[in-house]
């Protein structure tokens, strides 16, 4: 009686098979089999099967015993700078795409990404900024992941250090969901960009060690965001007096009565003071620190990350309408 192998456990064998292809002996053959010390010293070689080496995910083909040795000897030196686009470093690599630049291979994920770094590759080796997230018991949660995955994503996620802050260690709950700051405020390091998310903030509000962190820390940033209620802690530390702000619409008053000295604005989806940026509630967010990444990296900075979000960003906020 025939055998009959069931069609999902082959497809699954299959994918085992392929991969395990994609390590050891049978890894991915890396910059279209070009000889990779050949390249570095500006030549174009075609590397042979029989003298191959592998290194991460994939396999480097040399023109000769003595090239292999060298990149074997020094594999650091010799191969591509990591196996994920040099652009968007959350994309793994197409092997065939590479560039050679002051001395070291480069990989990218698509033409588009390789072209932006020919244009001007400085930018993608410039120091990241700090990105100071304030979080605590009660925000509201798209207050704090809308402009922490805006910044994150920004520069292909090589423009910023985005992380989180508390006023002690341990987990903080938002709508039901926890998570562990990164760092409290007494080893919080340097702010270039600080936020403050809205929610329950009657809480931090009530706690005069939230409201010195947050004046310390806005002196030393460059810009500061707050969403929704997050501007009645600027306010409360005496950060909007003279400035006009917005905040969540049900809020508009508490912040008038909170900053008797700021011009507050309704129906905007932020307002950019220079250095103070307040913005409405919730996916408001998202616009104001969109805005800021197009102050810090320029409009084609913040289109791309809109474009990787597919966030819509409206004729108002700096995109269109479409």
């Amino acid at each position: 009686m025939p055998k009959f192998v069931p069609f999902a456990c082959v497809v699954a064998t299959l994918l085992l098979v392929q991969a395990g292809d994609a390590f050891g002996d049978d890894a991915q053959v890396v910059l279209k089999g070009l000889d990779a010390v050949s390249l570095l010293e500006g030549r174009e070689q075609r590397g042979e099967e029989k003298y191959s080496s592998t290194e991460g995910r994939f396999r480097y083909l040399f023109a000769d015993a003595e090239h292999k040795a060298r990149f074997d000897e020094a594999p650091g030196r010799f191969a591509a700078q990591g196996d994920k686009c040099t652009v968007m470093p959350k994309v793994p690599a197409n092997p065939d795409l590479f560039l050679v630049h002051e001395g070291k291979l480069f990989l990218f994920g698509s033409p588009r990404c390789l072209a932006s770094f020919k244009a001007d590759p400085a930018a993608y080796f410039k120091p990241k900024k700090n990105v100071a997230v304030l979080v605590y018991e009660g925000m509201e949660l798209l207050d704090f992941a809308g402009p922490a995955e805006v910044f994150s994503a920004a520069g292909g996620g090589r423009a910023f250090e985005v992380f989180a802050v508390a006023a002690s260690p341990g987990p903080v709950k938002s709508l039901g969901f926890a998570f562990t700051p990164h760092y409290t405020f007494s080893d919080c390091p340097k702010a270039d960009v600080l936020v403050l998310p809205g929610g329950a903030t009657r809480i931090p509000l009530a706690d005069p060690a939230v409201v010195d962190w947050v004046k310390e820390k806005s002196g030393e940033a460059e810009v500061v965001v707050s969403v929704c209620t997050g501007a009645l802690l600027l306010a409360k530390a005496g950060l909007l007096d003279g400035l006009e702000a917005t905040t969540h619409k049900a809020s508009l008053e508490a912040l008038r009565e909170a900053a008797p000295k700021t011009v507050v604005k309704e129906g905007v989806r932020f307002v950019d003071n220079g250095k103070v940026v307040t913005s409405a509630g919730v996916s408001a967010g998202i616009d104001a620190s969109l805005h800021v990444v197009e102050r810090l990296l320029g409009p084609e900075g913040a289109a791309r990350t809109a474009e990787y979000m597919e966030y819509r960003r409206g004729p108002e906020t700096g995109g269109d309408s479409r």
